[in-house]
């Protein structure tokens, strides 16, 4: 489960202080150690009740560039600063809608990713900043027993429920803590220093089956499919042996099967499709012969339905 942090500080800083700390102290968002000691900033920054409707308001004011830079769902806003552009880490608050907020009501549970356990692959900490903060139940895993196949059975321990209030501080750590949340009784804030490291970009993160433990999503910052797609139907030869070379060097697993399902779904036939899935072999990893086996399973099915 997170780590529980307690600060019980009243001092209060601005949002350029924090950054100043983040820059000045080499922060390292994937030290567990390092976002520990940085924990008592952001428990400062809580502690000023005014600083986020300050920023939001002077936002509003710009309305044509709110939130430009902004990847996420309006669920989250960014604390975004000009001198943590292009660095390790970066600053949000997410919005947490109560049991009875309209909203909630209107976009559904699952929206807000409440009831839906997930890990996260990436570090980061949150504060309790408004209202009376969700719920979450929590468990851990481990991440290197897992193949990343959808349907698969995870061995998630239990540890605790408990609920992210004013001013409580959780560490996340990334590609171990577990938790399915639930919505506060009445709209929450909190507020994160998130990790933005590469390993976020290309290591998966798992969503669960409530009440299975079976894997129902896997997913990264960087899902090629498309892309690959569009390579392998229209990019002619030179396509065809960039995507080759994906499939045999890239370093993750599911970017090379990716690569390689673009490959054999543009095959110019069944025949030679099967024969691209054969070029997985037992040296590679499960997951990989796990999803090529699925892969040509389908196409042998569809290709008997056809004749």
């Amino acid at each position: 489960m997170p780590i529980h942090i307690t600060d019980p500080s009243s001092d209060q800083i601005c949002i350029d202080s924090l950054v100043d700390h983040l820059i000045d102290n080499r922060f390292d968002p994937t030290d567990h150690h390092c976002l520990m000691e940085t924990a008592p900033f952001l428990k400062r920054l809580a502690n000023n009740q005014t600083f986020l409707s300050d920023l939001i308001c002077s936002e509003i004011e710009n309305y044509h560039v709110l939130q430009e830079d902004n990847p996420y769902v309006p669920q989250v806003f960014m604390l975004d600063h000009d001198r943590l552009k292009e660095k390790s880490t970066f600053l949000r608050a997410c919005l947490w809608p109560g049991t009875t907020d309209e909203i909630l009501t209107s976009s559904g549970h699952k929206a807000f990713y409440y009831g839906l356990p997930h890990d996260h692959n990436f570090n980061f900490l949150t504060v309790g900043y408004a209202g009376p903060g969700y719920v979450s139940d929590y468990y851990e895993y481990d991440y290197t027993a897992v193949v990343g196949l959808q349907g698969e059975e995870v061995d998630l321990q239990f540890k605790e429920r408990s609920q992210l209030t004013k001013g409580h501080i959780l560490l996340y750590r990334a590609f171990r803590d577990v938790h399915s949340q639930y919505a506060p009784e009445s709209f929450s804030v909190s507020l994160n220093i998130m990790e933005n490291t590469c390993r976020s970009a290309v290591m998966d993160q798992y969503t669960f089956e409530p009440g299975t433990n079976r894997i129902s999503s896997s997913f990264s910052r960087c899902s090629p499919g498309a892309l690959f797609s569009i390579i392998a139907s229209t990019g002619g030869a030179e396509g065809q042996s960039l995507l080759s070379h994906i499939f045999q060097h890239h370093p993750v697993d599911r970017i090379r099967m990716s690569a390689l399902e673009s490959l054999m779904t543009s095959a110019a036939d069944t025949n030679t499709a099967l024969a691209l899935g054969s070029l997985v072999s037992v040296n590679h990893s499960r997951f990989m012969r796990e999803r090529a086996r699925t892969l040509i399973g389908r196409m042998e099915s569809a290709s008997q339905r056809a004749s």
